[in-house]
């Protein structure tokens, strides 16, 4: 016999986990979440964590007004956590170095120039004021502009905490359940089946990355949704060497309260091979100790990679797809999905249950990508 429940989210990441996160806490009591591992096992276990939608952007834009949102809703996010988890997820308010070279900072004059005349900070500043910031980065380098609402947590922390306050109001996480395809009736999806059960649902969610367009393919909805592989090297030392996230030509390099940094990160479209490379690992090494001079000796703890879904425009997939009843995708959110993960959460909350959206959506509506109304 089929089980039943209000919602169904496949994909136990961070868009999974902070869906199911905002429809308890609004009240939706038959929450399920299927993973087909682990929880924050893909995507959002290999990220940095960085909340940095002014680093991210190349002009004003929906990127950047929805990415400003999102990063607003983070401190009291923080707060609910800890108090409803137990889980510190380590915001960190320190800001964000764009580092540039010698005979670079015309082009960080006028990214500082736009940034500051739709009223957000950023201050360009010279060699000097950057090391005294950062004493270990390297000597010789032009300058930085200095973002300081640009931000970062820890984002294996952050999803253990959302999955935990989620089970907490009463959603249930099943792990090592993969949804194998969704139910249909005409025109509406009526719930998903994985390998031991059938769940029928009121709405199903979407929110399995990469995987999303194995699911919609069937309903002549192929996403484009495609897997970039990103990988990160990590390092551990016994005193704290970085204040900031620093940005770079080469990539960037993140702190953790614990003394580690990682490095990172690669962007490669070659399917779904999660695989670390011995290139990728020697390049962003090249790439720290070519930053900070210090890390030249600085251990390898551990080197791994992700699959970020991609879509075409470098917009998230949210919101229900065209002809398509009882279904919600949250999807295609790249290398920020840490970042546009509150958002996320409370848009899809808002479309479930029919209430007006927070912020205008139509900039990520999946049927940017569609022409037809009815499943094929």
């Amino acid at each position: 016999m089929a089980r039943t429940a209000d919602a169904v989210i496949v994909g136990g990441g961070v868009i999974g986990c902070v869906c199911a996160y905002h429809l308890v806490c609004a009240g939706v009591r038959r929450v399920v979440v299927l993973e087909r591992g682990e929880v924050g096992g893909e995507a959002s276990g290999a990220s940095a964590g960085m909340l940095v939608p002014q680093s991210e952007a190349s002009g004003p834009g929906p990127f950047l007004d929805l990415g400003l949102f999102s990063r607003s809703l983070f401190p009291r996010l923080r707060d609910e956590l800890r108090e409803r988890a137990g889980v510190d997820i380590e915001y960190l308010p320190w800001g964000t170095l764009l580092i540039f070279e010698e005979g670079e900072e015309e082009a960080a004059l006028g990214r500082q120039s736009w940034q500051k005349s739709l009223g957000l900070r950023a201050e360009v500043l010279p060699r000097e004021e950057v090391l005294r910031l950062e004493p270990a980065l390297r000597g010789d380098i032009g300058g930085a502009l200095f973002l300081p609402d640009d931000h970062h947590l820890n984002n294996v922390e952050l999803v253990r905490a959302l999955a935990t306050a989620a089970r907490s109001l009463g959603a249930t996480i099943l792990e090592h359940t993969p949804a194998l395809e969704l139910l249909v009736e005409g025109d509406r999806v009526i719930g998903v089946r994985t390998p031991e059960d059938s769940f029928l649902c009121g709405t199903v969610i979407l929110a399995n990355g990469c995987w999303t367009p194995e699911l919609t393919r069937p309903l002549g909805r192929p996403l484009p949704v495609q897997p970039a592989r990103g990988q990160i090297v990590y390092t551990e030392l016994p005193h704290f060497l970085l204040h900031h996230v620093v940005w770079g030509k080469g990539g960037y390099l993140v702190p953790r309260l614990n003394g580690g940094i990682l490095a990172g990160s690669t962007v490669e479209f070659v399917g779904m091979d999660k695989r670390v490379t011995l290139e990728a690992v020697s390049q962003l090494s090249a790439m720290a100790f070519e930053t900070i001079p210090a890390l030249r000796s600085a251990p390898l703890i551990r080197a791994w990679a992700g699959l970020r879904p991609h879509s075409p425009d470098d917009l998230p997939l949210i919101g229900p797809l065209p002809g398509v009843e009882g279904l919600v995708v949250a999807t295609g959110h790249f290398r920020n999905g840490i970042l546009f993960a509150p958002l996320t959460g409370i848009l899809v909350k808002e479309m479930v249950l029919g209430e007006p959206p927070s912020v205008d959506p139509s900039p990520l509506s999946p049927g940017r990508f569609f022409h037809s109304s009815k499943i094929s």
